[in-house]
């Protein structure tokens, strides 16, 4: 049976594994999504910490080898996918990921069904054989992009039409991070783990702990902060083998050097991100490369948190700073600096430092506005949920 105009598609979803992360929070979003609708979501990975959410919201898991790039692994594949959209009666598959791409296109054309992609990755525009392995996210009905400048890179490095290019950008729960629901003694304990003292204003950088996010350049930009304050960096500080990162030793050295060791707090693993930003007064996100989008940007703006994000990639969509004149103007969401400048960010950081709370307050809540109005989880699976009744109409004729 086909799915028809008006009644909720079966979809395999194929994502390389599980763990923690947008594409795959994505994943478990839509699944709830087409459950609730009436559909039915297929994931097909290797697994991961989000499978048990993925089954509790009415999804089916299916392992197979979709994360692997071995070429042979990758053609069985095929006849792997084809077989579970068969016996699955799946109506469209959406490869998540370029790992399982070329698997998933030649088993949609194999069985006459529609294939197409979400981009939740950087658009690399070099060298030649990575572009024409990331094409495969490009060739079926449609691709999906998670803002305007992921897009627009698609259909200049693919020479995409723009209008097989959706654009949907990804959303967040604003009752989840809703501030109001966080209990004024959670807040205290969670300040006090964290050694936040009495009137310290609190600059949250809520993002892996990696060079690239920016932290090198945060903690040297603080270092240059006039008065009380509190910088909490998220992330795991070890790395894969368990021990104390590379980068982690660097950033607790240069703590050292500049005399901010005691206003540091390295946080680790943060399980409950909303208490997290109900005890920051600021979140702070300087990532050095271009985000494809920035979702936890738009989650500390759920949070009513006023940012300061890299003028750069999805945050130019994301955080609002329309009024240039004014750094308490009630239009803006937050404020964007170029990427890697410490002169700037310290300047930055020092003009939100100085603002009242009433001040900072107002841009809080213009930034949850901003965000209920544009980066809903309801938002985003409304619009795929569109996104696929329109392929199938198209790629019947319907």
């Amino acid at each position: 049976m086909t799915c028809t105009a008006g009644t909720a598609p079966n979809i395999l979803q194929i994502i390389p594994r599980l763990d923690g992360g947008g594409a795959e929070a994505t994943t478990l979003e839509m699944t709830k999504a087409l459950t609730a609708a009436g559909g039915r979501s297929v994931v097909v990975s290797e697994g991961g910490k989000l499978s048990e959410a993925i089954i509790a919201a009415g999804g089916e898991i299916i392992n197979a080898p979709v994360a692997s790039k071995n070429p042979y692994i990758i053609y069985k594949n095929i006849n792997r996918l084809a077989q579970i959209a068969k016996e699955q009666n799946i109506d469209i598959l959406h490869a998540r990921s370029r790992a399982p791409a070329w698997s998933s296109l030649w088993a949609a054309q194999k069985i006459g069904k529609p294939y197409l992609a979400t981009y939740h990755s950087k658009v690399h525009d070099s060298p030649k054989l990575k572009i024409l392995y990331n094409s495969v996210m490009t060739r079926g009905e449609r691709v999906i992009a998670n803002c305007e400048v992921t897009a627009a890179r698609i259909g200049t490095v693919h020479k995409m039409a723009r209008e097989k290019i959706d654009i949907v950008p990804r959303g967040c729960d604003p009752t989840r991070f809703d501030p109001m629901h966080i209990l004024d003694a959670d807040i205290k304990k969670q300040r006090a783990a964290w050694r936040v003292e009495e009137n310290e204003f609190v600059i949250l950088c809520p993002a892996r702990l990696t060079r690239w996010k920016g932290q090198m350049v945060l903690l040297e930009a603080v270092a240059g902060l006039k008065g009380n304050f509190r910088l909490i960096l998220t992330g795991d500080t070890r790395d894969k083998t368990g021990e104390e990162s590379r980068f982690a030793k660097e950033l607790k050295a240069r703590a050292f050097e500049t005399g901010l060791s005691e206003k540091l707090v390295f946080a680790g693993h943060v399980a409950n991100m909303p208490l997290a930003y109900a005890v920051a007064d600021l979140a702070v996100l300087p990532s050095l490369d271009p985000e494809p989008f920035g979702r936890t940007a738009v989650e500390a703006q759920a949070a009513t948190l006023p940012v300061i994000v890299s003028d750069a990639g999805g945050f130019r969509e994301t955080v609002k700073e329309e009024d240039a004149l004014s750094d308490s103007s009630t239009n803006r969401t937050g404020w964007r600096v170029s990427p890697g400048d410490v002169d700037a960010l310290t300047d930055k950081l020092q003009t939100v430092a100085n603002l009242s709370r009433e001040e900072l307050s107002a841009i809080g809540h213009t930034a949850r506005q901003w965000v209920m109005e544009n980066f809903t989880t309801e938002k985003m699976c409304e619009q795929t949920l569109q996104i696929y009744q329109s392929v199938i109409r198209d790629y019947h004729g319907a």
